[in-house]
Order: structure tokens, then C-alpha cells, then sequence
């Protein structure tokens, strides 16, 4: 029997693949069907795979149905056309996504020539480009059990890293004050965090009432004993689902610089960052301003919103 979430994803491909126009509609429900189920030739992808790729191709389906009825009518030129306005991770996730469509309508034979063949995507480090509709979506539909709500919450705000989650003990919280100590550097302890963290505490209280266990993470083998959860637990848990935590913390710092100021001295202090590390950051955030100052003194007749990822 099916569990909850594979009929959630089930019922979701049936409703947005229903939305697109009927040449198309069949053949990406029956491509995103494999992804979640696999097939004798793949093995099923995350969930959060099948969000991000439905993400990263329906707007190019949406446009290309102006003018082709049907996914064999796509050419070279009209995928190179399609891709060219897009950068960083949404470019890539739409390759991807493209790719991988296009492999399976070519060997269900839904298609005479794949134009995704010589389609190759930049190597682009992931945590210093913002993260996208598609990808925060993916997040929130996968961490919903209070251990994942937590280490989400904390590389989401205070952008820790995997390991400090890892090691963090009942010693570095302090609720009543709202303080948290993530590897030695103390922090004001946010809304957010403080939730999911009474909420998993709660959990670990009533789960293992007796455990030895100092660290605020444990497991049904880790709360027999004093030692942190390996970064297994971590995989297990967000990894192997499609969620990074690097990706979510990298976003993080990016917003702070954004938000602030693209000061690498500020992004070093408040995130424990490197002077490297948070002069990347820094770089990044002034192209992204100046990008924007830059849309922003163009004619109206000019501009273009640009396209959303889901």
C-alpha cells in the first residue's frame, strides 16, 4: 500500500500535468510518473526531484504550446531559444530537467530526434546563488517531521553548518534567554529555530525519557550512549530526499549580504565564515545589486519580470 506522501506526489503530477496543454500534458505526466516510480531501466528519484523538474520545464512547455503541438515539434533552436534568457541554477535545474524529459520521450518513441543531445550544464558552485521557487517549495514539502524541521531551521537562519547540527548538545541551548552556541559562536536564538527546536525536544523527551545522550540530535542507536549522530542521519533524513543543507545555509549568508550589505567583515562575524568564503559572498551580492540597479534604470518599454521557476 502506498504511503501518504507518494499519493500526495501521485495526486500533485496529476493535477499540474492536467493544467498543461493537451499535446504535452500525457507525455510529461507519463515521464514524471517514472521518475517518482522508476522503471526497469532507472531507479525512482526523490520527490523533490519531480517538484524541481516539473518546475524547471513548465514555463518553456507553457510558451513553446504557442507555436508546436507536441513535444516531437520541439527543435535545437527552440531549446537553445528557451534557455538563453535563464542563469545560474535556473538555467541548470531547466537543462536538467530538459534532459531528462527528452531521454525518455526518445526511448518510449514519442519522439524522432533528441534536441537536448548537445545540451551541457556549467559547473556552478550551488551555494553562492539564491535558491529557487522551485527549490524553497521542494524543501517545505519534505521537511515536515520535527528532526528535519530543526536542522532545516538551523542552516536556514542561523546557517550552520551539517557537522555543528550534528554536535550541537543540550549544553549550547539556552531557551529561556533565546541563545544558542553553534561550534563556539554564540547567537541570538530566532523565532523559527526556537520553535522546531521546543517542538524536537519535546519529541526526544518523550521518545528516549532516559537517554545518557547530551546531543540535541540522537537516534534509537545514538540515545543508548553519548555519541553524535553520524552524517548518515543527516542523508537519511534530508539528503536523499533532494534537500541540501549546504544549498540552504549558502542562501542564508547570500540573503544577509543582500539584505544588509556586501561586507565580507560583517558576513565573516555574524556566520563564522573565512575571509575567503565571505568575500565570495560579498561578490556575489553586489553582481545581484548591481544587476538590479541595473534593470531597474532601464526604459519601462524595456524591462522584463523575470520568469518565476514554479
Amino acid at each position: 500500500m502506498e504511503n501518504d506522501s507518494v499519493l500526495a506526489v501521485r495526486t500533485w503530477i496529476e493535477n499540474r500535468t492536467a493544467e498543461l496543454p493537451a499535446g504535452f500534458a500525457s507525455d510529461v505526466r507519463a515521464w514524471l510518473l517514472v521518475l517518482l516510480d522508476g522503471d526497469s531501466r532507472a531507479k525512482p528519484r526523490s520527490h523533490a526531484c519531480v517538484y524541481v523538474y516539473f518546475g524547471g520545464v513548465r514555463p518553456l512547455l507553457k510558451n513553446w504550446a504557442t507555436t508546436r503541438g507536441h513535444l516531437r515539434e520541439i527543435t535545437v533552436t527552440d531549446v537553445t531559444a528557451a534557455l538563453s534568457p535563464l542563469r545560474g541554477w535556473q538555467r541548470r535545474n531547466a537543462i536538467a530537467a530538459l534532459r531528462s524529459l527528452f531521454r525518455f520521450a526518445k526511448k518510449r518513441g514519442l519522439i524522432f530526434a533528441n534536441p537536448t543531445t548537445r545540451l551541457r550544464m556549467e559547473d556552478i558552485p550551488r551555494s553562492l546563488l539564491p535558491m529557487t521557487d522551485a527549490e524553497v517549495l521542494a524543501v517545505q514539502r519534505i521537511a515536515v517531521t520535527p528532526a528535519q524541521r530543526l536542522i532545516v531551521a538551523l542552516a536556514a537562519v542561523r546557517a550552520a553548518r551539517a557537522t555543528a547540527i550534528r554536535r550541537l548538545t543540550l549544553d549550547d541551548l539556552d531557551l529561556p534567554n533565546r541563545r544558542i552556541t553553534i561550534a563556539g559562536h554564540g547567537q541570538r536564538l530566532g523565532e523559527l529555530p526556537h520553535q522546531t527546536l521546543v517542538a524536537w525536544l519535546d519529541q526526544r523527551r518523550a521518545t528516549w525519557p532516559k537517554t545518557p545522550n547530551r546531543h540535541v540530535l540522537i537516534n534509537a542507536k545514538t540515545a543508548l550512549g553519548t555519541r553524535p549522530v553520524s552524517p548518515e542521519y543527516l542523508k537519511r533524513h534530508l539528503l536523499h530526499q533532494g534537500v541540501y543543507l549546504e544549498r540552504i545555509r549558502g542562501d542564508r549568508v547570500l540573503h544577509e549580504a543582500l539584505t544588509v550589505g556586501a561586507d565580507p567583515l560583517h558576513l565573516a562575524l555574524v556566520f563564522n565564515l573565512s575571509h575567503t568564503t565571505a568575500s565570495s559572498y560579498a561578490a556575489i551580492a553586489q553582481n545581484l545589486l548591481d544587476d538590479t540597479a541595473a534593470v531597474e534604470e532601464l526604459p519601462l518599454n524595456q524591462w522584463r519580470p523575470r520568469r518565476r521557476t514554479s
